[in-house]
């Protein structure tokens, strides 16, 4: 690539107005010339030798004075050497991806955003409100407090929300997060990141929109470029970034609809000649087959446009800087108010709005006429604004590229691997057993040499070797000689002191290349010998985890990156495809996701943290249901519900959320009980004052009977009196 766009470009420029598909593909093409430079160059040369040597056997015979200087002597003729190798590249990668793979992440997202602030106050007025009504109107107060959690005075009212608030939009953005991080399939991009990170110094996620959903990958470092000026060890103060990769002519003409009948004829044409570059040939002999394949160019950068900014009023009646006048806001002309402070107003020039220049990310993705032909011109597939960008709403103006990138030791644009101090020593240590292979292929077995002249002549030579060969004693005339030594003489090549010092030599390189790696055999359990002292073991251990821990903290530092990406642009992504967000479910069916409008307003900050893998947080999470049912903090539907699929920290929520329940029912029984005796005083009061009243009209009943038998008797005195008068009467009469 770097020998194909021309370097002499001029840089299009950003201040003017028209923004056409020529102005995106010229920008474009001029990112795609910076890179002809020797660091960048040189960067992927080591990253294709370092893949080579990771692979092992000839891929570590690459290099001209380990194979003719080696291998041949001055004449030009064989030495008789095998292309040995002894592999320590290769375990030391896959010890960093081992532990990778080993290694679990726990991602949180916090709202940051004064939104949710405000919300939660809003929603604490909104329930003292309440508990005000129910005060002020008696006959409504349990309809009321059934629903809405209130108490008996604002102090237990507050106490009861504090307890049972829950940040609904970090729950759903938790949520969305694992989810996301299952459909991407986030552990194998782990496990790609972590060996680029091992081979190349550099690992890249992508993260992206297709057909409406989230979509993510591992960029190859290898078909990757940038700005070199970055200064950042994440690259993210670089003005472009830039990818290219292969795709097959269906696949483009499925994905682009508006590509001409030319430009179609065109791709497919150099798809069926397969005319490649210098730069695709030098890649593709070493690394990788493209075969009838498109190379397709993805370029992204920084520019700027003018844009009207004020200060406006929020919902909440707070002053609030932003764009307006933009169909990307809601806010206008008509929203305007007065900066806030005396700095504001000088800022501003005593006036409500202002325009600045904001920097947004432009894209280009294109065929160059260099690819595919001159007369054809530049085939751009799709450019202008990058969709959904990530920004945050405190800095509006602080785009980011889709790409989420840290290296391992990073300065003015250069990029070390941890390979890079190891290829010198590898190449020593193959020369050196390649040596001693040589020297043992040419040793030969021994036996006896004796002298002619020293033989007897009644002894013929097959006697002599007979015995020889049955260990009998041999005659020799020592006269013609001088001496046995003389006579009798051994032959042969064994190993001799020099090979074996070799492989002493061969120990130390590796030791050497252990202390300077940190992957030592303690760590990766080949050490032999059973005689180590387990102190001195862990203490390897311990040293190599430190040299070892600038890797791991630049993955961890990629992983927060591809999940802060994932709360802002996901987010987004799936708020504009309600089907698809209605299937999604979260927590193995514990919570529903749920994205609103509400949640697009929010700033998100992730704190990513090394934890233990998902099934010993599983078993964890058991032992501590299994704890807290026995002690009776949760109940049996709430165990049976969380048991083999919950962490420690949905247990530790549900368990909040039981007290809070339980908190609840208590209230309401002992507000119910006092209800209860409340009218059983009055029953017991109503029965005194029943029986008193009874009491009091049997009284006036006997009273009366005794009156009424009174008044009788009177009666009958009466009569008696009566008769009595008559039959005096009669008795006169007479």
């Amino acid at each position: 690539m770097s020998y194909m766009f021309s370097t002499n470009r001029i840089r299009p420029n950003k201040l003017k107005s028209k923004k056409d598909k020529k102005y995106h593909s010229d920008y474009a093409k001029f990112c795609l010339s910076t890179m002809d430079n020797y660091i960048y160059r040189r960067y992927i040369n080591r990253c294709l030798v370092n893949w080579s040597f990771f692979k092992g056997g000839d891929g570590q015979w690459i290099f001209d004075e380990d194979v003719e200087s080696f291998f041949l002597d001055e004449s030009g003729d064989v030495r008789n050497r095998l292309k040995w190798t002894k592999n320590v590249i290769k375990p030391m990668v896959q010890q960093y991806v081992g532990n990778a793979i080993r290694m679990d992440y726990t991602a949180k997202a916090s709202c940051i955003s004064d939104f949710v602030i405000n919300k939660r106050e809003e929603d604490l007025a909104k329930i003292k409100r309440a508990e005000i009504i129910a005060q002020e109107f008696p006959e409504f107060e349990d309809q009321i407090k059934n629903e809405n959690p209130i108490g008996d005075n604002p102090l237990e009212t507050e106490e009861i929300f504090q307890n049972m608030f829950v940040g609904d939009y970090e729950e759903s953005i938790n949520n969305l997060l694992n989810f996301i991080a299952e459909d991407v399939d986030l552990e194998s991009i782990k496990v790609q990141l972590s060996r680029n990170l091992a081979l190349c110094g550099m690992g890249i996620y992508k993260g992206f929109e297709n057909n409406d959903i989230y979509d993510a990958e591992c960029i190859n470092p290898l078909f990757f470029g940038w700005d070199m000026s970055a200064q950042k060890p994440d690259l993210s103060d670089a003005e472009y970034m830039f990818e290219w990769y292969y795709m097959d002519s269906p696949s483009i003409f499925e994905r682009y609809q508006n590509l001409s009948k030319k430009e179609r004829e065109a791709i497919e044409n150099y798809s069926n000649v397969n005319s490649q570059n210098s730069m695709h040939k030098f890649v593709n002999n070493v690394y990788t087959v493209p075969g009838s394949k498109i190379p397709v160019y993805e370029v992204y950068w920084k520019d700027v446009e003018k844009r009207e900014y004020g200060w406006v009023e929020d919902e909440y009646g707070y002053p609030f800087y932003t764009m307006i006048n933009d169909p990307d806001s809601d806010y206008t002309d008509k929203d305007l108010i007065k900066p806030p402070t005396d700095k504001h107003q000088e800022d501003m020039g005593d006036k409500k709005k202002h325009k600045i220049y904001v920097d947004i990310m432009r894209f280009c993705i294109f065929i160059p006429q260099e690819e595919i032909g001159q007369e054809m011109g530049d085939v751009v597939l799709d450019f202008g604004v990058m969709p959904y960008q990530e920004k945050n709403l405190y800095d509006p103006a602080n785009v980011k590229f889709p790409y989420k990138c840290y290296t391992w030791v990073y300065d003015r644009g250069e990029v070390l691997t941890p390979l890079d101090d190891v290829i010198d020593p590898q190449r020593f240590l193959n020369r050196t057993i390649s040596v001693v292979e040589s020297q043992m292929a040419n040793m030969r077995g021994t036996g006896t040499v004796i002298s002619k002249s020293a033989v007897d002549d009644r002894d013929a030579e097959s006697d002599v070797v007979r015995n020889i060969n049955s260990s009998k004693p041999i005659f020799v005339d020592t006269d013609r000689v001088g001496s046995v030594q003389n006579a009798i003489g051994t032959y042969g090549t064994n190993i001799g002191g020099g090979t074996l010092q070799m492989f002493q030599v061969i120990q130390s390189v590796q030791q050497s290349i252990q202390d300077v790696t940190g992957v030592n055999e303690a760590m990766t359990g080949t050490q032999g010998g059973g005689d180590v002292l387990v102190g001195v073991v862990e203490a390897q251990i311990q040293r190599g985890s430190l040299v070892q821990e600038p890797f791991y903290w630049a993955l961890t530092s990629i992983l927060k990156q591809a999940y802060e990406h994932m709360s802002t642009v996901g987010k987004a992504v799936y708020f504009d495809n309600p089907r698809r967000l209605a299937m999604m479910v979260g927590d193995k069916g514990l919570e529903t996701i749920t994205i609103t409008e509400d949640d697009l307003l929010q700033d998100y900050r992730v704190f990513v943290d090394r934890s233990e893998s998902k099934g010993q947080a599983e078993k964890a999470a058991d032992q501590l249901l299994f704890t807290l049912l026995q002690a009776g903090l949760i109940d049996a539907p709430t165990f049976s519900n969380l048991l083999g699929r919950a962490t420690p920290e949905r247990v530790a929520k549900s368990l909040r959320e039981f007290q809070a329940d339980k908190l609840m029912a208590e209230q309401k029984a002992a507000q119910a009980q006092n209800q209860g005796v409340s009218a059983g005083q009055q029953q017991e009061a109503q029965a005194m004052q029943q029986m008193q009243q009874t009491q009091e009209e049997q009284e006036m009943a006997q009273a009366e009977m005794m009156d009424t038998q009174h008044e009788q008797k009177m009666q009958e005195i009466a009569l008696k009196e009566q008769s009595k008068l008559e039959r005096e009467e009669i008795k006169n009469r007479q």
